[in-house]
């Protein structure tokens, strides 16, 4: 478990850290020597302290006087005493050097910023980078100073995030399975993390972040509460900017690689990953996998550099490298959802989309027909015309949703497996092998050039029919389908365009030019002005700060080590290709048998892949029984028990800012606003001529749109013959086509309501219990008939007695027992049955008489005398 709370007090000599867990009844104590400033020596006793002993401690070290930091520049102060160089800090990221000394980073401020389950995800506000050699000061060397500033421009509060209990780099599935070995491809602090670990620092002291998304709401129900949960993990292989990084490397690590993941809990159930009602569901976004690039140089020159393609490979190595990491994170099916346009002249996208297609096929040769890679082609500006974007990616959603299905914690409901949907008749779950969960089998892979704004759209799709499939099969709504007029529908697209904010500006520097509304055609002249800004802010970003950033990348990931691995300046390299591009490098892998792992036995985290092929459910039993302190500590980080209870901040946690109460899942939306209208396109049928203002702004938008609009398309007008969407063989014998009146259905917006089913959020008595509730037998019938008609003869008038027919008699309907009318007043005494009174008689026949109890009722009496000891 890693430590909650880290303070960290200064000598001369040395640097205590001091770290509790979240009692703060339990510590730990790490030491830093700073009498060597080209090393870092680090020491750790194998001691758990109390406070008192850690009070002890710090007192024989200081003299018995602790100074804090605000005390420091205090004469005197910092040479005789400790100081408190950091008080209450939530971790350390690393530690890092470039010319003289090392730098410890600490994370001093962060917020919560979502829950799932007992565990919460915390966010980076502030962090602070302490000098660690004594009597050397890094202003005196110019160029460490500029060594610092590079590192320091990757800003580490800007979308930043950890978890203590939770491990941010691994999906839900993975965690849920018990995976216990970090993704090093998603963290980003591995190489600040390398000197603290070869010194044997414990685990406890290192946290890992990660970079990327992390977005909450909560949707209330009649009956239940929904916590919604979207995570988005950048990888930290392959990272930069977006023209100084395109395509993939040699090991077929991807640019602007992401992986996005939708986590739905019941708040209700239990908290615990293992025992609660989670769904997850995961998909992927990457640039192309080829070496491919677009030479920076021209973008002063030119609105698009020039796609080209860098390395021809017969073999396709790139991509299988690229795709053999998929299939053994994932396992199979593999779907990718190319965007990029088949039909265009400007930019050479149709060579990419070329020589992309004809990696794929090639790959497929190797593999048999269920594990090929299901591969389409979806042309989205052209599709875009017709007004048909959002309907399309909800036929392909479905096609690729129901191929690898969805992660879900607990058993498949009785009623979902007897009468299913008509879009899920034909969707076999992939199952645990005790049934308990349902698992994730495959990817969906979506990619455009930039992999921002057409990528995100698509992702939203396919995420939209997830969802749909994930409350459908939680049980809170009848079909797999949320309206795109509802209140949650909205709520997701708020969280899917927050998402591609996000992306867009960590890899291009600036938003979204096309958010999902783009496509929906509503609020036409507030995404119009939003495309002009963005388009413009993001084109002086990659013209200007894109080689600065990528330096700062280089440096903060390891990438570039000052007098290491290269004795140029990094700002003085003219480029940074053969850091990710090594010379002489060769692949080991079999062209034929591209699938197989370079070498199994390195590959530690093979077995907690997802495929069915190494899944084995005592795994997960087997690291839960050795992780039972580790679910203490758990339990008293969520419950606190050690504290006292402040119910104003329960109060505050409960009425969350981020949550909606609906009535129904498809509830819609409330358009109270009347001016709406103002910003809604025109309708067509009015031949109204533009005015001067709005013809002005489409020729001032016309010229930068041709920067960053790839939604254009100048191929003609969208009545062309040439298809939208293309198919090919793997990808139509992987899945299963979605039936034409189910398509009709799709397209359609459910109608208006209102009204909410009373059984939204409860379950019957199978799916809580197992059991079924029969009707009562005939002669419980029969008995209660009797009743009703013997009650409706006493309450009844006189003149309705001669009405009832078949009356039974009071002598058939006895009474099981007589009771009297007792009351603190009166009391009737009963009359003792006769066979009562001889027992009394003969009991205290022999009391008097003396006479000795038989053989029989000693045995009785021993017997009974035993049974009342036990």
């Amino acid at each position: 478990m890693l430590l909650r709370k880290i303070s960290i007090y200064e000598t001369p000599t040395h640097f205590y850290i001091v770290g509790c867990d979240i009692s703060e009844t339990r510590y730990h104590l790490l030491k830093i020597d700073r009498t060597e400033p080209g090393d870092l020596k680090l020491g750790e006793p194998e001691h758990l302290y109390s406070k008192e002993e850690i009070k002890e401690l710090l007192a024989t070290v200081s003299g018995s006087s602790i100074v804090l930091k605000a005390d420091k520049r205090r004469s005197g102060a910092e040479k005789a005493k400790i100081i408190e160089t950091v008080s209450d800090a939530f971790g350390i990221i690393g530690a890092v050097k470039f010319l003289t000394g090392f730098y410890l980073l600490v994370i001093t401020k962060a917020r919560a910023v979502s829950k799932i389950g007992y565990h919460q995800i915390f966010k980076i506000e502030e962090v602070e980078t302490i000098y660690i050699p004594w009597g050397v000061q890094p202003n005196d060397n110019a160029e460490e100073q500029k060594y610092l500033r590079t590192f320091q421009s990757v800003d580490l509060t800007t979308d930043f995030y950890f978890s203590y209990t939770y491990d941010m780099s691994r999906t839900f599935q993975e965690n849920a399975l018990g995976c216990v070995v970090s993704d090093q491809k998603f963290i980003w602090n591995k190489y600040l993390l390398e000197p603290m670990r070869r010194n044997l620092v414990s685990e406890r002291w290192l946290l890992n972040i990660v970079h990327g998304y992390v977005g909450h709401h909560y949707v209330t129900l009649p009956c239940a509460k929904l916590s919604l949960t979207l995570i988005g993990r950048r990888s930290a292989e392959y990272a930069g900017t977006r023209f100084l990084k395109r395509g993939a490397n040699f090991k077929g690590d991807v640019a602007n690689e992401v992986e996005t993941e939708q986590i739905v809990w019941e708040v209700s159930s239990s908290p615990d990953l293992r025992h609660g009602k989670f769904s997850a569901f995961v998909q992927r976004r990457g640039s192309v996998p080829l070496i491919w690039s677009q030479d920076p140089a021209n973008r002063g020159v030119v609105a698009k550099p020039p796609i080209q393609i860098d390395l021809h490979e017969p073999h396709a190595f790139t991509a299988a490298a690229h795709f053999r990491d998929l299939r053994r994170k994932y396992g199979c099916p593999i779907i990718v959802m190319n965007l990029v346009k088949r039909k265009a002249n400007r930019g050479n996208e149709l060579l990419l989309h070329t020589h992309f297609l004809r990696a794929i096929n090639y790959l497929n040769l190797f593999v048999p027909v269920k594990e090929r890679i299901g591969y389409l082609s979806f042309d989205v500006a052209r599709c875009n015309k017709k007004g048909l974007v959002l309907p399309k990616l909800e036929e392909i959603g479905f096609r690729a949703v129901l191929s690898h299905g969805w992660f879900q914690s607990f058993p498949e409901l009785y009623n979902r497996q007897d009468e299913p949907h008509p879009l899920m008749e034909e969707f076999v779950a992939e199952k645990s092998k005790d049934g308990r969960f349902l698992l994730q089998r495959g990817v969906s892979r979506t990619n455009c050039v930039d992999c921002l704004d057409r990528t995100n759209v698509a992702q939203f799709g396919i995420g939209k029919v997830a969802l749909g499939c994930q409350l459908y099969s939680m049980g809170y709504v009848s079909e797999p389908i949320i309206s795109p007029a509802s209140e949650l529908c909205r709520i997701y697209e708020e969280l899917f365009d927050e998402h591609g904010d996000t992306m867009a500006y960590q890899y291009a520097g600036s938003q979204l030019v096309h958010s999902v509304k783009t496509y929906k055609k509503t609020a036409a002249f507030q995404e119009r002005s939003r495309d002009v800004i963005q388009t413009i802010s993001r084109y002086y970003s990659n013209t200007f700060g894109d080689f600065d950033k990528q330096h700062g990348i280089n440096l903060f990931l390891g990438i570039y080590r000052p007098k290491i691995n290269c004795l140029v300046p990094i700002w003085d390299m003219p480029t940074d290709h053969y850091l990710h591009f090594p010379i002489g490098f060769q692949s080991k892998a079999d062209y034929c048998a591209w699938t197989l792992e370079l070498d199994e036995t390195a590959n530690t985290d093979k077995e907690w892949t997802w495929n069915g092929r190494t899944y084995s459910v005592s795994a997960p039993n087997t690291a839960e029984t050795k992780k039972e302190p580790e679910r203490l500590d758990l339990f008293e980080m969520n419950y606190r028990c050690f504290q006292l209870t402040d119910l104003e901040r329960l109060t505050r946690e409960f009425a969350h800012p981020k949550n909606i109460v609906i009535r129904s899942v498809n509830q819609e939306v409330h358009s109270a606003s009347p001016f709406m209208k103002l910003f809604n396109k025109s309708d067509k049928s009015h031949n109204v001529a533009p005015s001067s203002a709005f013809s002005r702004f489409k020729a001032f938008k016309k010229p930068t749109v041709e920067d960053d609009d790839d939604d254009d398309d100048e191929e003609g007008d969208a009545t062309a013959n040439d298809e939208e969407i293309e198919y090919e063989p793997a990808f139509l014998r992987i899945t299963k086509p979605i039936l034409a009146n189910v398509k009709s259905a799709l397209r359609e917006t459910p109608s208006r309501t209102f009204a909410s089913p009373l059984t939204i959020g409860l379950k019957n008595t199978v799916e809580a219990y197992g059991v079924h509730i029969t009707g009562p037998p005939d002669y419980d019938k029969a008995k209660y008939s009797n009743y009703a008609k013997f009650a409706q003869r006493n309450t009844a008038k006189q003149e309705e007695v001669n009405d009832i027919v078949s009356m039974v008699s009071n002598e058939e309907m006895k009474p099981l027992a007589l009771y009297t009318l007792d009351s603190t007043f009166q009391c009737e005494i009963t009359e003792v049955a006769t066979a009562s009174m001889k027992v009394y008689q003969d009991a205290f026949n022999i009391y008097n008489s003396h006479v000795a109890p038989s053989a029989r009722d000693k045995d009785a009496f021993e017997l009974y005398r035993r049974v009342k000891v036990l």
